[in-house]
């Protein structure tokens, strides 16, 4: 790894780090994080050169952003910078309340080490048409230790400009101190019978003295991804001998939706799953994937995806992150213009951000009936999905292109939030992980 030198970062290093404590002040102020109606927008990459956002257990790239508290496991966070003139990155690491409000306490509290620091941790592409760096940074690190558990913010800035927040990423860290048994099975009755999925979940508090689980406790549950499609605060149906049961024949049912869809552009001499063409024109390469269809009238056929996730990957090489190209990648869904007016149509998965934003907005070409976008996106494979959102109320169905099925392979993941009388953050106390075929 090589490592940007600039002496003036040495020389007025005290001056630098007070200006950005009190920059970061600000932001925090300006930018405090609401409700779980604004949830949506709280990743986000704010820039247009920064690419292939990606955090996850360290050697696991479609893993949760979760870790365990004082355990060996890292994360390993990472972009690319596709300027050619790449800025010199720093970030900090926020402890946030079950909410994701900022918490109420000193940074002392919940870790040792420094409030900002820089990642000196990147390498410059090699042998691509585009060239880019690759940064990258472990946590926890020398310089950041974590201490308690609970929610975290990753904040990422120029050194030089940190009023402008251009990452944002969240992650967990939880203590193993209850036991949680949950099972994906079919509702039983109602609406969602044969296209949702319902979960049986109970959680066994030995570990822990609890003197209201209706108050001290707040249990999550999320769909796939750890921070979007979740259920807050689920609340306990039964309480008895240490045991609380959520399970109820109403209760934490989930869209099943369906597989998602897959390309894959490790190879471009041989294309792989979803790809109809690849050319090279003016200096870059080009990916025509193969025009897609609703499924929303589609029986169900299982196959194996990635769960709207992307793995970075090139054929033949174990130096991915620094030598896969970045291409240019042309999005299709065929379907006549319908119901759709006074809506959107987005590209929805992580190679967006598991955001709805205006650069993952598909237009309609009515000469080819169709939905389009193109997409700048590094070799590797990737899942996605078409969802709608209603352009007044905001709300988004994933379900409109792609209908719901009950036996669609999901995975879910559990939450345990614990804050007794009188402390000022909430801890995880509990964490759980399954897939609906298991």
């Amino acid at each position: 790894m090589m490592r940007f030198i600039n002496y003036r970062v040495h020389f007025h290093r005290g001056l630098l780090l007070a200006a950005i404590c009190f920059a970061l002040i600000k932001t925090n102020v300006a930018h405090a994080i609401g409700s779980n109606q604004e949830n949506q927008s709280i990743e986000f990459v704010n820039s247009s050169v920064i690419k292939s956002v990606k955090l996850h257990r360290l050697g696991w790239e479609l893993s949760e952003q979760a870790i365990e508290l004082n355990g060996k496991g890292k994360l390993l966070f990472s972009f690319d910078d596709i300027s050619g003139n790449p800025s010199t990155y720093s970030y900090t690491v926020t402890h946030c309340d079950w909410d994701w409000n900022f918490s109420s306490i000193f940074l002392s509290d919940y870790m040792d080490g420094f409030e900002v620091n820089e990642i000196k941790d990147f390498s410059y592409s090699s042998g691509t048409t585009m060239d880019y760096t690759h940064f990258q940074l472990e946590l926890p690190n020398g310089d950041v230790r974590l201490k308690i558990s609970g929610n975290y913010l990753l904040r990422v800035f120029d050194t030089y400009k940190p009023d402008v927040i251009l990452i944002q990423r969240r992650f967990v860290v939880y203590e193993p101190l209850t036991k949680i048994s949950v099972q994906v099975r079919q509702p039983s009755a109602g609406e969602h019978r044969y296209s949702g999925q319902q979960l049986d979940l109970k959680v066994n508090m030995e570990g822990v003295r609890i003197y209201d689980p209706y108050t001290e406790l707040k249990t999550v549950v999320c769909q796939n991804y750890l921070f979007q499609g979740c259920l807050q605060n689920v609340k306990p149906i039964h309480v008895q001998d240490g045991e609380i049961d959520y399970s109820h024949p109403d209760a934490i049912i989930f869209e099943g939706i369906n597989e998602f869809r897959l390309f894959d552009t490790r190879s471009i001499r041989q294309p792989g799953v979803g790809i109809l063409s690849v050319d090279y024109q003016s200096g870059a390469y080009h990916v025509l994937l193969k025009p897609e269809e609703s499924k929303l009238n589609q029986k169900y056929s299982y196959y194996a995806d990635l769960n709207g996730n992307f793995v970075v990957g090139l054929e033949r090489s174990d130096k991915s992150w620094n030598e896969a190209d970045y291409l240019w990648t042309y999005f299709t869904l065929k379907t006549p213009l319908g119901g759709e007016t006074g809506k959107s149509v987005y590209l929805f998965g992580e190679l967006t951000g598991w955001q709805l934003s205006p650069d993952n907005r598909m237009e309609y070409s009515y000469q080819r009936q169709a939905y389009e976008i193109s997409l700048l996106l590094k070799q590797g494979a990737y899942s996605y999905r078409f969802v709608v959102a209603d352009n007044t109320t905001g709300a988004v169905d994933a379900t409109y292109f792609e209908g719901s099925h009950f036996d669609t392979e999901n995975s879910y993941m559990v939450l345990v939030y614990y804050r007794p009388m009188g402390s000022r953050y909430d801890r995880i106390i509990g964490y759980q992980t399954v897939s609906s075929q298991r």
